[in-house]
């Protein structure tokens, strides 16, 4: 979709998506907090069948809306063979400041092996077809891949750290990311950063835990050593070789 088709879609007015809410229609602070960070709160709200993504600013209390616009922008460019859907915007008094989506699935990482190699065949699939839309996640974990009810399919959400490969510049956050990447924060976000994401998050979900330890941060050796199909442990390797380069 062409840029400024995009920027028409998310500036259209209230009422032109089928899920935009208005400020008085909804107190997200009476549905149930699923995750919160220092610039957003995601809550489940309408008897949990949909999920809106509210930002602020704590400190200076300045307008969310280019945040919000940048992250929509990502979500349509990608597209929902990888991206959540977006099904509304929330605005309040005039002023973008969320969007609302369906209530996807999240990983239960207790689910059988079996089950697991199947998301893991998914996760590779969706990553490669993110690449090849020159879109970088930038913070591929598991608590942002989602399982979609309507035909079980993975895909990302919180896209809150993506570029486009062509506009990339250093990133500013990001879970999981390579020892080389810590002592090269100057260098852009590259697709081998999401590739040594991608390594760690498949450790994660078959392990059914990180595989970072809580209070250092740093790689646990021993838990890679823990897979015992050697297939899998060799793809985990390959992806955890990934880092970015210098152009």
């Amino acid at each position: 979709m062409p840029a400024d088709d995009l920027d028409a879609q998310i500036t259209a007015p209230l009422g032109a998506w089928p899920g935009d809410l208005n400020g008085p229609q909804v107190d997200f602070m009476k549905g149930r907090r699923l995750s919160a960070s220092g610039y957003a709160i995601v809550t489940a709200i309408q008897d949990e069948r949909l999920v809106l993504k509210f930002f602020y600013d704590v400190n200076t209390g300045k307008d969310v809306t280019p945040q919000v616009t940048r992250e929509l922008r990502m979500m349509l460019l990608a597209g929902e063979d990888v991206s959540v859907t977006v099904e509304g915007r929330f605005i309040v008094r005039g002023q973008l400041v969320g969007f609302v989506m369906p209530h996807e699935t999240a990983l239960d990482l207790q689910l059988p092996k079996a089950t697991k190699r199947g998301w893991i065949e998914q996760l590779q699939s969706l990553v490669r077809r993110m690449h090849d839309k020159a879109i970088i996640h930038g913070d591929i974990k598991p608590d942002n891949i989602l399982l979609r009810k309507s035909d079980g399919r993975l895909v990302f959400c919180d896209w809150g750290a993506s570029q486009l490969k062509a506009e990339a510049m250093p990133p500013e956050e990001g879970t999981y990311m390579s020892p080389l990447r810590c002592h090269r924060y100057n260098l852009p976000l590259c697709e081998a950063d999401d590739l040594y994401a991608l390594g760690a998050t498949i450790l994660h979900i078959w392990l059914g835990r990180s595989p970072f330890d809580p209070e250092t941060d740093e790689f646990i050796e021993k838990d890679l050593e823990a897979v015992e199909d050697e297939t899998l442990r060799s793809l985990i390797e390959m992806y955890l070789a990934e880092a970015p380069a210098a152009v």
